[in-house]
């Protein structure tokens, strides 16, 4: 009975790996609506408990691709089985966490078996179907269940932090891994295909997660510290542990040994594109996803619910797009039906930006994100497709391991930069109207600088609490629009790059694929 259900329903299995795909995409992103629960719960600043989403992203964007290579070693059913169990002991460790420090272990703890699902997971996806049409449905339903996590992720997130507690956001994740796990252990394990001749790249790994989490720390300290003698050594540490990778990468590849940046891999064509155009992408795309909460927080007030409403159109139009991706590669070609999403998604970046409310209203946004989603929907599909397309079987784990880790950390540094461009201009703007109003008395000034102050280094309360005293209408209204003017900035950076991405296109083949 098995056998027949692998057989003739390849769907089956793979329904149970898009289950994991989207628990796993609502554990990376659900606690950014859930940082001021995170602060208020376990006294923490807001960039401290922004660590529990920097240094998840930083260490699994880091071992997606050597999870990659395990995968292609030893089986990607076998490796997404040890992740799964993983996930299900460390999400079980975040819930029960007594203090901030044990939840950071406990997402450490994730962010090595997310990645040894993620790589595993893609890889069983590009390889469950070998006829084109069905493949290109499958990444289509696989890019779906990005947007479905998203909408999902905000309003659970939202609930979560509003009504129960976040220790739910871990907790529900357990029933639902169990079930992909005794699944696809059932239907996919006779089907795994390990290539034991692959090599493992330990120093290379260990290199490459020294140098992007010191980077992504080192970044994430600036708002509060600046550049002190710790944030430098940690930038100072990321700049040697990544010239280090790309020196251990030369040398191993030189003496014919495989490697991280595999050469073979990168000679499959379209491939590099998929790349550089999954990191340009997600760097604009994931800007919003802290951008947009963060605006809606200081301008509006708005609840974790109320931002995790305002991201469901952004989730919902993903989805929409990831379906439409398919016909849409089929007639247009990937290089056309990307670059147009791309360019669409960039424009809607743009309407936003113009539209963005200076009350920060959520439901003005609704349309331009719903749209936007549309275009990152088709755009995240059809790279899986054409990125994946000529990679050979034993190479796919890595394949698909590079393409998601370039994903992740592009998405870390686009957070990370971007929220702090909105911060620094905020700042900017906000301490220049108050300098040049005449009617605010000292005391109003002194109180709206030390709240413009706080807010630079991740603390929000006196900013919230000026914007609700009426005393201080003239004050708040000058602050709210400096964070608006701000927003509608770093809205146009993420554009920007969302159209660096669509001119990365030109690597996509220029014609319909013929297998398609």
């Amino acid at each position: 009975m098995t056998r027949a259900l692998k057989t003739h329903s390849p769907w089956l299995g793979l329904s149970l790996v898009l289950l994991s795909f989207v628990i796993r995409l609502m554990n990376a992103t659900i606690t950014s609506t859930e940082l001021p629960a995170l602060e208020s719960d376990l006294d923490v600043s807001g960039p401290t408990a922004e660590l529990t989403m920097t240094l998840f992203l930083a260490v699994a964007g880091a071992l997606v691709a050597p999870m990659g290579m395990l995968a292609d070693r030893y089986g990607r059913v076998r490796v997404f089985s040890y992740g799964a169990v993983a996930m299900i002991v460390a999400n079980a460790g975040s819930a029960l966490a007594p203090n901030f420090g044990v939840l950071l272990i406990t997402r450490v703890a994730e962010a090595v078996a997310f990645p040894a699902m993620g790589a595993a997971s893609l890889a069983l996806v590009a390889s469950a179907f070998t006829d084109a049409k069905q493949r290109s449905r499958a990444f289509a339903a696989y890019g779906a269940c990005y947007g479905v996590a998203v909408a999902l992720a905000g309003v659970l997130g939202g609930v979560f932090a509003t009504d129960l507690s976040w220790r739910w956001s871990f907790a529900m994740n357990i029933p639902f891994l169990l079930i992909a796990l005794i699944g696809v252990n059932r239907l996919l394990r006779r089907d795994d295909d390990p290539h034991p001749e692959r090599e493992l790249d330990w120093w290379g790994t260990a290199a490459l997660t020294i140098g992007v989490s010191g980077l992504l720390f080192g970044i994430q300290r600036l708002p509060e510290t600046g550049f002190d003698a710790v944030t430098i050594a940690l930038l100072v540490t990321a700049a040697a542990g990544l010239v280090g990778f790309l020196l251990w990468e030369r040398y191993r590849s030189r003496a014919g040994h495989q490697v991280l940046l595999d050469p073979q891999l990168f000679a499959c064509a379209s491939f590099p594109a998929a790349v550089s155009v999954s990191g340009l992408m997600l760097f604009g795309a994931f800007a919003l996803f802290t951008v947009m909460p963060l605006f809606w927080g200081l301008v509006a007030g708005a609840t974790p619910l109320q931002v995790g409403v305002g991201l469901v159109p952004l989730g919902a139009g993903w989805s929409v797009g990831a379906i439409l991706a398919a016909p849409l590669g089929t007639r247009w070609g990937d290089r056309l039906a990307v670059a147009l999403a791309l360019v669409t998604a960039a424009a809607m970046a743009v309407i936003a930006a113009w539209r963005l409310p200076d009350d920060g209203a959520i439901g003005a946004s609704a349309i331009p994100l719903a749209v936007l989603g549309i275009g990152l929907g088709v755009a995240y599909a059809r790279i899986n497709q054409a990125g994946l397309h000529s990679v050979p079987d034993r190479l796919t784990g890595l394949g698909s391991g590079l393409l998601i880790g370039t994903r992740f950390l592009a998405a870390a540094l686009g957070a990370a930069l971007l929220s702090q461009l909105l911060m620094w201009s905020a700042t900017s703007l906000a301490r220049e109207a108050i300098a040049a109003d005449s009617t605010l008395t000292v005391e109003q000034r002194q109180q709206a600088q030390h709240a413009v102050t706080a807010a630079a280094r991740g603390r929000y309360g006196p900013l919230l609490a000026v914007e609700s005293r009426p005393s201080d209408e003239m004050a708040a209204q000058e602050l709210r629009d400096a964070y608006t003017e701000a927003a509608r900035r770093t809205l146009l950076a993420a554009g920007l790059f969302l159209l660096l991405g669509a001119a990365a296109t030109r690597g996509f083949p220029g014609r319909k694929p013929k297998a398609d």
